[in-house]
């Protein structure tokens, strides 16, 4: 009887016949490698706007703060990214990462904000 291997490290298989791997980290490790390049781009775009947002939450614990854009950027902030844009009828325009908007004031600070119902859908 012919030993089955496993698809990822090659040692012998022990167990149920249609068991393709070792162990689940040998199975993990075989399916994160399969994954294409696009969906490794998605997956660190995704973190990139995780952090984002969690920055933004953690500098606007009242729904409106003002902070300073030096202050968000120190803290690993990227204003490249972000899930939609809003503009005001005063022609102001917010960026948002999911539910937590920003806006550019002068002398380089930052209003954030969160969604509100009035804002047209995101």
């Amino acid at each position: 009887m012919l030993k089955r291997k496993c698809q990822q490290c090659e040692l012998p298989i022990e167990g149920r016949s249609d068991k393709k791997f070792c162990s689940d980290q040998c199975r993990s490790n075989y399916n994160n490698g399969q994954r294409s390049q696009s969906e490794r781009l998605i997956l660190e775009v995704n973190k990139v706007l995780r952090k984002n947002r969690t920055l933004l939450k953690q500098s606007n614990p009242s729904g409106m703060s003002i902070v300073r854009k030096e202050f968000l950027t120190r803290s690993g902030f990227n204003f490249n990214y972000f899930t939609s844009r809003y503009k005001t009828r005063d022609g102001n325009e917010y960026w948002f990462c999911y539910d937590i908007g920003w806006m550019y004031l002068e002398d380089e600070k930052i209003r954030i904000i969160e969604y509100q119902s009035y804002m047209k859908k995101l």
